[in-house]
């Protein structure tokens, strides 16, 4: 009888346990994950005609290009690192479930036989008992704020992270542009190399020029060619990098939206004070880490609860069997937890130890961000100074460089060493004059990374307020 009723028992938790769920297998398999990788376009986050638009897909265009602005939401839906990382929030939101449930009970099941109890007959006995230990006053509050703490930290986190990654996409974004304007600029160059190539060779075929002016010509062109394929190189590289940030396939194609000059130079007249107030307010991993300290917090609320003593009770059921005779006895157990020999003294010392440290690498991040964002705001000023330069005293020298070169093919007049060295000036020219724009637009996508906002949406407030 005894034996028969601990089989149901534990028959009965097994079945419990099994009713909760079953495993799912998942296998990796590596070259199916790879062809998908391979199949993916940009022409797949499109709705279709007269559908309606999925709430999960980026609201995007690709018919005439992508925007840098639509570049970032194609990597913040595709790219699989940050797709990994928000698998994290999965957990802290299964970590704040369990914060909130009550400690499973404890079954007890004991079975004793005496032999020889009496001088002809053993004796023997059967023991069940259900225990559980209902929470502290306090306990589930300051577990649930633990969780609800992580879980906004690891919002935080995805926001840093999302954010780091808009930065860096657009960053690029400029970057392929750029190498796509130093690419045009240099086959012009070319156009024109080819041009005055031709118009020595007519001369030294009328006597007017040397063989020397012919090498000259020569080298001159075979430069501007070199430079053509090393640009051509940066600019696939670029695209690359775009591509691998977009988690789009390496040779897949995008074209980019060049309406007017997408890398002119805009000002921002934003006061520096309205920066730091939105660097304080909006800075992810600021965030982030003000929910890693508040974490601990809750944590030492939880020790200090957990040092007082506490209880765990439940029903109580009996069956003996003595010279022959059995026997029932029900009842109620109890039993009391006794932290007296150390009061958890260890584990509260450890976590307000924890919690300082805490505190002061707070304190070190918001130094480390207070000095990137001066930085970020010192390299905006100077790079913004160099495109003011270049646009109010270099370009329209270069300018008039085209038209007196132009004049001079006109007129069949050229002085050759003049103009091979003034091309190679306005070539170094227009190039440094493309990057320095590129270099500003990387300084303000580096300074809104610092504050954690899009410098045009503190103008608009700034002009609101």
């Amino acid at each position: 009888m005894q034996h028969r009723t601990g089989r149901l028992l534990i028959l009965a938790c097994s079945l419990t346990a099994v009713g909760c769920g079953s495993y799912q297998s998942r296998p990796l398999l590596e070259s199916e994950i790879y062809r998908e990788l391979e199949a993916i376009r940009l022409e797949a986050l499109m709705p279709a005609a007269g559908a309606g638009k999925s709430p999960s897909s980026p609201e995007l265009d690709a018919s005439d290009g992508i925007s840098a602005d639509e570049a970032v939401l194609v990597a913040l839906f595709l790219n699989p690192a940050l797709r990994a990382f928000r698998q994290e929030r999965g957990v802290a939101e299964g970590e704040l479930i369990a914060a909130g449930l009550l400690q499973n009970p404890e079954l007890q099941v004991t079975w004793l036989k005496i032999e020889h109890f009496t001088k002809s007959l053993a004796t023997s006995g059967f023991d069940v008992a259900l225990n559980w230990a209902p929470p502290r006053p306090g306990e589930l509050g300051a577990k649930e704020a633990r969780a609800q703490a992580r879980i906004e930290e690891v919002r935080a986190q995805i926001a840093n992270e999302e954010w780091k990654l808009a930065s860096k996409v657009k960053k690029s974004f400029a970057a392929l542009l750029a190498a796509v304007e130093r690419l045009r600029l240099v086959q012009s160059s070319l156009r024109l190399q080819e041009r005055i190539r031709q118009f020595v060779r007519d001369r030294r075929q009328l006597g007017d020029a040397s063989i020397l002016d012919v090498n000259l010509v020569d080298i001159e062109f075979a430069q501007v060619l070199r430079e053509e394929l090393a640009v051509t190189n940066e600019r696939d590289r670029a695209r690359l990098e775009l591509n691998s940030l977009l988690g789009l396939p390496p040779l897949l194609e995008v074209k980019l939206q060049t309406t007017g000059d997408p890398l002119a130079y805009v000002p921002f007249d934003i006061d520096p004070s309205a920066m730091e107030n939105a660097l304080l307010t909006h800075r992810p991993d600021l965030l982030a880490a003000k929910q890693e300290y508040e974490q601990a917090e809750q944590s030492l609320r939880l020790a200090y609860i957990e040092r007082w003593p506490w209880f765990r009770f439940g029903p109580a059921y009996a069956r003996d069997e003595l010279d022959g005779e059995a026997g029932n006895r029900w009842g109620v157990g109890l039993g009391i937890d006794l932290p007296l020999a150390n009061l958890n003294q260890g584990q509260i010392a450890i976590l307000e130890a924890k919690r300082e440290k805490l505190r002061e690498g707070f304190i070190a991040t918001l130094h480390a961000v207070r000095e990137e964002f001066y930085e970020a705001r010192r390299n905006l000023d100077a790079q913004a100074r160099l495109i003011q330069l270049f646009e109010q005293s270099i370009r329209p020298a270069l300018d008039e460089n085209v038209r007196l070169t132009e004049a001079g093919f006109q007129a069949g007049e050229l002085n050759l060493l003049q103009v091979i060295t003034t091309q190679d000036k306005a070539l170094k020219s227009r190039r440094d004059g493309i990057e320095a724009q590129l270099e500003y637009w990387k300084a303000v996508y580096e300074i809104e990374r610092a504050v954690g906002v899009r410098l045009r949406d503190l103008e608009i407030k700034k002009g609101n307020g």
